[in-house]
């Protein structure tokens, strides 16, 4: 494709929620991003994150590891993993819209793709994964599920070395301490941002979360960032956490 045909296909494709490099100056970026259901889509930079988060745990890179990129959204971790040193990489989405967009990034960006696979397919069953991978990705996801326990050591049984774990917590004051719980949230399924399950359950901070890690087999766990409230203009959000785990 030229440069006018990846910008018309990028705007088709869209609404975005990973900024991913293309080529030259194109980015998956197409200005104001909402979904059909006219929930705003936000956008984030995944080559930032990954670095930011997991730079302490591997200073070198991925050196040649191998990736899981779990509900996967556009690809946008597993191209991070990628040009960051994975050999090979696995994501995979329970929505197709997602998995359009990683396939198109994967064709078309300036950059090497070999050994990257994409999937539709859900965390409920992971029957076509392989059996182990070096390093799992599993951000945005336990929040949305019917049973996170359980498909969080259903992924960590898979994992070899390191798990990244974030996820949306229930809110708090600053000077509140953690009970440990998981508690009920019910939620839209035609929103893209959203779960497909309707009944999910949000943790209440690290502590529940890594008694589970602990009892999946990841005892060992570095809390990267605890927010308790993510503001935004005119909404109380939820919080919002992430845990590095081996």
């Amino acid at each position: 494709m030229n440069k006018d045909e990846l910008r018309t296909e990028i705007e088709r494709l869209g609404p975005w929620h990973h900024k991913l490099h293309i080529t030259d100056d194109i980015y998956t970026t197409t200005g104001a991003e909402s979904d059909h259901m006219g929930q705003k889509v936000s956008l984030v930079d995944p080559m930032m994150n990954m670095k930011q988060l997991m730079t302490d745990a591997l200073p070198n890179g991925m050196e040649g590891r191998s990736f899981l990129d779990c509900a996967c959204n556009a690809g946008g971790y597993s191209f991070a993993a990628k040009d960051w040193g994975a050999s090979k990489t696995m994501g995979f989405d329970v929505r197709q819209h997602w998995i359009d967009q990683a396939e198109f990034v994967r064709t078309h960006r300036d950059a090497p793709s070999d050994n990257m696979t994409f999937k539709q397919a859900d965390l409920l069953d992971l029957s076509f994964l392989e059996p182990r991978y070096d390093v799992t990705w599993f951000s945005g996801i336990f929040y949305h599920l019917p049973d996170p326990v359980t498909v969080l050591k259903n992924v960590a049984d898979r994992t070899e070395e390191l798990m990244l774990l974030n996820t949306a917590v229930t809110p708090c004051a600053p000077d509140v301490e953690e009970v440990p719980t998981l508690n009920l949230k019910l939620e839209g399924t035609e929103q893209l941002m959203s779960g497909i399950y309707r009944l999910a359950w949000a943790p209440s901070g690290p502590k529940v979360l890594q008694q589970i890690l602990a009892w999946a087999g990841f005892p060992e766990t570095r809390l990267m960032f605890w927010y308790k409230t993510v503001e935004r203009p005119g909404v109380n959000s939820n919080g919002r956490l992430t845990l590095l785990a081996a």
